[in-house]
């Protein structure tokens, strides 16, 4: 049986005072006793905003070099004995009430070989399936939590009933604490890391069960990638296609064939909604599409390719 004094929370930060603050005062707020709250932060030093809350929270503060994974990193590294699972968080979560509660409860109450619970993402979009998808990738693609042989991943947010699921989110599960000191997140240098939980979580969970734990709920603060929304769209359209690469060839039980399917599905359903809804911002992104697509069609498909490539976007 688990408590939430066997709980460590590892908070990454940069440059970003109010939402840690913020952060803090939730955990304030959930009125149980925490084992340990680790932030560890580069850029602006918020070491007097973070021990401000030392008379309410067992809360420890680090500095870092930047680059969130290398500060996750370092807060596992400060773990002790004392610790059994280990929340890792985005500085920008807000808990709801009994989050922390609820998910230790989850764990009490789930049988079976555990080795991450989600916490529920409630200000994000509710999973849908268009009909054109089941038919593209098959039944699976109905189900919220799964990976396909595209290399899409989908949605594990705002869900209504507990779920098994083949990824986790990195900014927002408790892990038991084993499996962060056995695997590594490797640091990829890129502006938007943006599978870089699927390619950490995904191969962990053939050896261990996921969940996102409905009942536990939480909060982000969605901060756009870029302020400009068509240079923003075609630079996630670019990194679509090069980050689901890099995880399908990670992944000899993904198929590159599915993965050029749904590439080239993504363009024409773009382009279709440009036409009908006269939108730049899905001609923009199917325009990043099929710039990402050039990258790769004619280069070896491998990791260390393919990590050259996203370094350079």
């Amino acid at each position: 049986m688990y408590t939430t004094k066997e709980l460590a929370l590892v908070i990454p930060t940069k440059d970003r005072p109010k939402q840690v603050k913020r952060h803090l005062q939730s955990l304030v707020d959930q009125n149980c006793k925490l084992g340990r709250v680790i932030v560890v932060a580069s850029g602006v030093d918020i070491e007097e905003i973070v021990l401000s809350f030392k008379d309410r929270l067992p809360v420890e503060y680090y500095r870092s070099e930047p680059g969130q994974i290398k500060q996750r990193n370092l807060g596992i590294s400060k773990l002790d004995y004392k610790t059994k699972l280990v929340a890792s968080m985005d500085d920008d979560v807000t808990y709801e009430e009994d989050a922390i509660k609820n998910i230790i409860a989850f764990w009490n109450e789930t049988s079976g070989n555990i080795g991450g619970v989600g916490f529920n993402i409630i200000n994000m979009d509710e999973f849908k399936s268009s009909i054109f998808v089941r038919l593209l990738e098959g039944p699976k693609a109905n189900a919220p939590g799964s990976v396909l042989k595209s290399g899409v991943n989908t949605s594990i947010t705002n869900v209504n009933v507990d779920i098994h699921s083949e990824w986790l989110n990195g900014g927002g599960t408790v892990w038991k604490k084993e499996i962060l000191l056995k695997y590594k997140h490797q640091e990829i240098k890129s502006k938007w890391a943006l599978y870089e939980d699927a390619i950490f979580s995904y191969p962990i969970s053939k050896e261990w069960d996921f969940f996102i734990c409905s009942k536990s709920k939480i909060k982000i603060e969605y901060i756009p990638v870029m302020d400009n929304q068509s240079k923003q769209s075609y630079f996630i359209g670019i990194s679509y296609v090069l980050w689901r690469l890099l995880f399908v060839v990670n992944n000899k039980d993904l198929s590159l064939f599915h993965y050029y399917k749904r590439v080239l599905f993504q363009i024409f359903s773009n382009l279709f909604k440009c036409v009908f809804l006269l939108n730049k911002y899905h001609l923009m992104h199917a325009i990043g599409i099929l710039v990402g697509l050039s990258k790769v069609l004619f280069i070896p498909k491998s990791k260390n390719e393919v990590l050259k490539l996203i370094e350079n976007i």
